[in-house]
Order: C-alpha cells, then structure tokens, then sequence
C-alpha cells in the first residue's frame, strides 16, 4: 500500500440522482473543483462539477470497450484484458495531472465513476490520494421521471441502467472508507447527512458548515427536485428489473446508517448475479429496441487530447496494481 499525499471525494451514482447537488456543497465546503469543468446547462443551471478532462477519460475507456453511459448493460471492467486495463490506468493518470494539480481534498465527480471503479481505484493510488466514495441514493422512480424529461428514456430502460451504476459502485467500493448517501436525507438535513458522510468515509470538510450555511440552499434546495415518486418501481415497470431495483432501493438505503451486514451483502449479491445473468441474455436486443434511432446516438462526446495519444503509447507504468491482471 502506497502512503497517500491527498485526498479525493468521488461522487458516485446513477445520472440526475442528485450528485450534480452533492458536488456544489462539497466544494462550498471545501473540497477542490477541477481546473476546468463544464458550463452550467438548462438541466443543471447550479452546475454539474465535472472534470472535462475525467468525462473524456472515461468516455473513451468505455468507448473503446463499445459502451457509454446510457449503453452500458453489458459493460464490464473484468473484461478488459491487460493491455486495455494499462491504457485506461494511464488515460486516468493524465486525467488527474490535467485538472487536479492543486488541493488536498480533490472534488472529482461523473456518474460513469460508478462502472470505472475497478480502474479508478489503483490509478489514485498509484497518484497516492487516498479515496473517499459518496454514493448518492435516490429512488429509482425519481431518476426514471428524471431522464424521460431529458433524454425520452422509457423507465423500464433507466431502471436497468439504475441498477448497472448502483451495483456495480456498490460491489467495486466494498472495502473502501465510503459512505451511501440518501438524497432525500440530505435535503432534509445536510448538515446530518454531510457530517455523517465525513465521518463514515474517513475524511474532514476543511471549511465549517457555518461558514456556508447561506450559501448551501442554492444547491442542496427542495424546491429544484422537480422529480418526486413514491411508488415502487415494481408498480411501475414490473418483474424483474422493478423488483430488483425495490430491493437494492431498500439494501442500500439500510447501508446509510451501517453500511450492511452479511445478509444484506448476500442479497446483493443475489441480485447483481441474476441481473446480470438478465443482461447478458436482453441486454443487446433490448438496447437496440430503446437506442435505435435515438437521440443520445448523436450526443457530441468529447474526447482526450490527442497528445495524450502518444503519452500512452510512450508510458511505461512501474509496479503496476496488481488489481490489473484481475
């Protein structure tokens, strides 16, 4: 293990579950942005706190791998062969040279975090910064109302990309000083729910929640959750992906305040196998039925420099984390 010399918050989660919220307070509170980030957009006018440089690591690891976010079911880190898994540990490498030069509690936040973990994890600590997951938990229902809005995704589809980011940020960051983090909780009491949030993932907010109390509601503020259900996801979308996605709803919401027993793991487990099994069998057919045609096959995607092309190609990583040749 090699000794940290910062610090980083990653906010993990599934897209519109509130990290973009998340995000906003741990930088008031202190917690370093990236040096260049996204504009603010009509669907996140308080800004979404991403690292140009880590959304265009990640979309190229995935697309080199013939994923993306929103096309994802079949997607899996375990699968990158050797070669493919160093290339991506070096892109992420010159993701954080690039935009994380300064700080020593580093904001670093992409919902596509929440399916990278695997390789994330050993590039900070070949960095030497010591991790700290926050995943944002909102209802499945809520995310789905959420990106029929944005993106016309019919909920039965979001409910599985919901269940591929949750489960695989839970079961990558097994092990990790982390924290769940109920998005409902922390409207109602970001002070409860921040503190708690240090405490369980081991890590200190540099600036007081005093200091900032005036400022907070711009981003942790009912008024911009324009998306409320409290229907079960069964109801809505049915067997099995509604089942499925109750009860990693209702595991994970229990983690907030233990972060799990036994059983609990157990059951997720349980769930993440025959998910996966159902992927495995529709994923394909099921894809192209939602994404045919579909607008988010034009989405502009933004690249990695081309100089860091031939940096790849060029570095030769010493002692490499033994996490890959998993």
């Amino acid at each position: 293990m090699i000794a940290a010399e910062r610090q980083a918050v990653l906010i993990l989660g599934m897209h519109r579950s509130g990290t973009s919220a998340v995000a906003g307070a741990a930088n008031l509170l202190g917690a370093t942005a990236p040096a260049r980030m996204f504009a603010p957009a009509a669907d996140n006018p308080s800004g979404f706190w991403e690292s140009a440089a880590v959304v265009a690591t990640n979309n190229r690891i995935m697309g080199e791998a013939g994923s993306s976010w929103y096309d994802c079911l079949g997607f899996d880190c375990a699968s990158l062969d050797v070669t493919a898994r160093t290339r991506a540990l070096t892109f992420i490498m010159l993701s954080l040279l690039s935009d994380y030069r300064q700080g020593r509690l580093l904001l670093i936040k992409d919902p596509r975090l929440s399916l990278l973990l695997d390789l994330w994890l050993p590039a900070l600590q070949q960095m030497k910064i010591a991790p700290s997951l926050l995943l944002v938990l909102r209802p499945p229902g809520e995310v789905a109302a959420s990106l029929a809005k944005r993106n016309a995704l019919p909920a039965a589809y979001v409910t599985a990309l919901w269940l591929r980011h949750m489960l695989a940020a839970e079961y990558a960051s097994r092990g990790c000083a982390r924290h769940i983090l109920i998005y409902d909780a922390l409207l109602r009491d970001w002070r409860g729910a921040l503190l708690r949030a240090s405490r369980a993932a081991t890590f200190t907010w540099p600036v007081s929640f005093d200091a900032v109390a005036q400022q907070i509601p711009k981003y942790l503020n009912d008024q911009l959750r324009h998306h409320r259900t409290y229907t079960s996801t069964r109801q809505t979308v049915g067997d099995p992906l509604g089942l499925w996605a109750d009860e990693v709803y209702e595991i994970l919401y229990a983690f907030s305040a233990t972060d799990g027993n036994a059983h609990q793991l157990e059951r997720l487990d349980s769930v993440r196998a025959a998910f996966w099994d159902w992927c495995r069998t529709h994923q394909r057919t099921w894809t192209e039925n939602v994404l045919t045609g579909h607008a988010l096959r034009n989405e502009l995607r933004i690249d990695v420099p081309v100089d860091w092309e031939a940096a790849v190609s060029r570095l030769q990583l010493v002692n490499p984390p033994a996490s890959l040749n998993a």
